[in-house]
């Protein structure tokens, strides 16, 4: 069963390492860079983000042993460090027709370290490594130039590229299923511009998938990202827009024989957010489309669209409860099956560096291509300690 696949696959890998969290950034209309130390979110959280809103705004309770002596482990302001460790458990739970396939498993989901450095004023060196491979190293200089402030970066490595939202959850139909799941991480390099609430990023990247390390033809893959945040009183907004390019395989001739394995592989997306009091609102919507060369027979067309929506109500400081809605088309062209996702859960930061995660999934599906998934039930419950 293709679940069962899916869930070892991930035991395998780690998930994203930058697993960004945009919720808090619509809620504070504020860009992931006033916590973090990359501008795309997730990974190091920056002095701000440790010492002040990691302790003291996100979570619960505030132990008092804090209050007189802050957690500073930094070796001095201009050098530090920080980590991500995430497990979680996985109960997956299908039809009744296809109860034998059932999974209950621990998973090793992140471990990552960062390092930071600020030679001089302005110039931030950082380094991420994970422990499955993937990696990040950064050079991002902020230029004083009042408001809005305005930052630049150049990134290398082999690393999830930056496209929609980055939810922490990467097996929702927005991230795994369009090409940015665990195993989608590429090598390649990054720029990136911000200036005040406006965020700017184009990569290029092999576009080859996670089991090459060379690319296999003369191009290359084009990824871009912008995202704007505002705050028009209490109401906090969020626009945003990617795309993905990418040819991969070749047309060859050996022996009086064509080989043609070429592909075109085009992903846009938009997202959206918005943030009232207690409630936030989060969506995303994405086309895929997969066109082949004449003479390729091996690969397969797509045309299709996911979307997800999530709806966050904070009961108290610390606590969220969330509902979402994922809905997949695999064919616009043809109606072959569609599949719908619902789910319901919480995020719980009971005391600082600590996230407790629940959430229970249904998957529902009808026609030929989606039927299998109707009824599947999944509990996933996770366990993130960060610094």
């Amino acid at each position: 069963m293709r679940f069962k696949g899916l869930v070892l696959a991930v035991a395998l890998v780690s998930t994203d390492p930058a697993l960004a969290t945009p919720l808090f950034a619509l809620r504070e209309g504020t860009t992931c860079k006033a916590c973090h130390v990359n501008p795309s979110g997730g990974g190091m959280r920056n002095r701000y983000g440790r010492y002040v809103y990691g302790p003291t705004q996100l979570p619960a309770a505030y132990p008092r042993a804090l209050m007189s002596r802050p957690l500073d482990a930094d070796i001095s302001e201009s050098f530090g460090f920080g980590a991500d460790a995430r497990t979680a458990y996985i109960d997956q739970r299908s039809a009744p027709k296809e109860s034998d396939s059932d999974i209950h498993s621990l998973i090793a989901m992140q471990a990552d370290l960062y390092v930071a450095a600020r030679p001089f004023h302005g110039l931030t060196l950082y380094y991420d490594q994970g422990i499955y491979g993937s990696f990040e190293a950064m050079a991002m200089y902020e230029f004083s130039l009042g408001s809005p402030a305005f930052s630049a970066y150049i990134k290398v490595g082999h690393y999830m590229p930056s496209y929609g939202l980055r939810m922490p959850n990467h097996r929702i139909f927005t991230r795994e299923e369009i090409g940015f799941g665990p195993r989608d991480k590429d090598t390649g390099i990054e720029v990136g511009v911000t200036l005040g609430p406006v965020l700017v990023q184009l990569g290029l990247v092999n576009g080859t998938g996670p089991e090459f390390k060379l690319d296999d033809n003369m191009a290359k893959g084009f990824v871009g990202r912008a995202e704007f945040l505002a705050r028009l009183g209490d109401f906090r907004l969020m626009l945003g827009g990617s795309f993905y390019y990418n040819t991969a395989g070749a047309k060859t001739s050996s022996s009086g024989q064509v080989v043609d394995t070429r592909s075109w592989q085009t992903r846009v997306g938009a997202h959206v957010g918005a943030a009232l009091g207690r409630f936030a609102y989060l969506a995303e919507g994405d086309v895929r489309m997969i066109s082949l060369g004449e003479g390729n027979v091996s690969g397969v067309k797509e045309y299709s669209f996911r979307s997800y929506q999530e709806l966050a109500v904070l009961l108290f400081r610390g606590l969220d409860l969330t509902a979402s809605y994922e809905f997949r088309e695999p064919d616009l062209d043809l109606e072959s099956g569609r599949a719908h996702r619902i789910a319901i859960g919480f995020e719980f930061y009971p005391i600082p560096f600590t996230e407790i995660k629940f959430l229970y999934r249904r998957s529902l599906g009808s026609g030929t291509a989606e039927k299998a998934i109707d009824g599947f039930n999944e509990v996933i419950a996770m366990i993130h300690l960060f610094y």
